[in-house]
């Protein structure tokens, strides 16, 4: 007689693969220790009109690939506190991946504030109103930026560095910029019959990144190779504890707490509070709090932007709801310096 059994079963494989996604999911998330030797210092100090850097690119993964990382982020006027360039770089958590997974967190207040000021300027009935709830969804909006990792070959010692640049509508951007010398190098090579690859770790090309300050105080940049191919190092010992290095692009340029970004929103200082186990806006109901400056583009007269009504509308923040204004346009990261790395 066969023997009688239950009409289901319990799946242990299924029950081993819920387990293990959820200790992959809630795992105590690794603290990331600031250190100024992880970000290429491709700017220019105070008082400073000109300099040189040399670097390496190296592949962006331990499994080899591109040189390049393209990713997400929000520029945005800050309060001089936050940033003394009055500009700050926060990387988007709506728009990029963890290697290929999400940030899991709870939002992007810059993405909810452009999609709200959008919202308010196609409703708005007048030309005066509908420009300055553009100028918010400007400034608020996403836009593509580069990551390469390098080796400044002045400090070797540091090893990895993480250089963070925007894209360039131009196309004259250092992004632009290196893949052309790549482009000409391996038609120069092509016309000999041969081929030649600028990344090649064995036998490519330095490059040399020179920061200028024109006359409107922006720092321009240009890149050249330095003509020469050579070994990533003479130690291959060294460049391969470079290139196996596994210390990731948003380790080094992490995403900020959505508390702290919607104060950034709306023209706070963000302080961390013990007690309350969040970031809290320094000058919240204090007189204290110091004198924003005029950062719209209106005509002299116009009343400038309430953010209160932007992010009030929709719950979009709730930490403060002090007002502020905007200007139109954001300085650009690669050719000028008046952003503060974001950290």
């Amino acid at each position: 007689m066969d023997e009688k059994k239950f009409v289901i079963n319990i799946d242990y494989d299924a029950v081993k693969e819920q387990y293990e996604e959820e200790q992959r999911l809630y795992s105590p998330k690794k603290t990331t220790t600031f250190d100024e030797k992880n970000y290429l210092q491709a700017r220019l100090n105070p008082g400073e009109n000109q300099k040189s850097l040399t670097i390496r690119l190296l592949p962006f993964s331990t499994n080899g690939g591109d040189v390049f990382q393209k990713v997400y982020a929000h520029t945005y006027k800050v309060n001089k506190e936050v940033a003394p360039s009055g500009w700050k770089t926060f990387i988007c958590p709506n728009h990029n991946t963890k290697d290929g997974e999400s940030f899991n967190v709870e939002g992007c207040p810059f993405c909810e504030t452009a999609a709200k000021a959008k919202e308010l300027k196609n409703a708005a009935l007048d030309e005066a109103t509908k420009k300055k709830y553009g100028e918010v969804e400007f400034m608020s909006r996403v836009k593509t930026m580069w990551i390469v990792r390098c080796i400044d070959r002045d400090h070797e010692e540091d090893g990895v560095k993480f250089w963070l640049f925007n894209s360039s509508k131009k196309k004259d951007g250092v992004w632009d910029q290196i893949n052309n010398l790549a482009k000409i190098r391996s038609a120069a090579a092509e016309r000999k019959g041969n081929k030649y690859n600028i990344f090649d770790v064995n036998n490519g090309l330095d490059l040399i990144v020179t920061l200028t300050r024109d006359e409107n105080n922006k720092t321009r940049i240009q890149v050249v190779d330095d003509g020469t191919p050579s070994p990533l190092s003479d130690d291959v010992d060294l460049g391969n504890s470079w290139l196996m290095d596994e210390k990731k692009w948003y380790e080094v340029y992490t995403v900020k707490p959505y508390n702290y970004m919607s104060i950034i929103v709306s023209n706070g200082v963000p302080v961390y509070n013990k007690e309350l186990g969040k970031y809290v806006d320094k000058y919240a109901n204090n007189e204290a709090r110091p004198q924003s400056e005029d950062l719209t583009s209106a005509e002299d007269g116009d009343e400038p932007i309430d953010f209160s009504k932007i992010v009030s509308s929709g719950d979009i923040i709730t930490d403060t709801t002090e007002s502020a204004t905007v200007q139109s346009e954001a300085p650009v990261s690669g050719n000028n310096d008046d952003e503060d790395l974001p950290f």
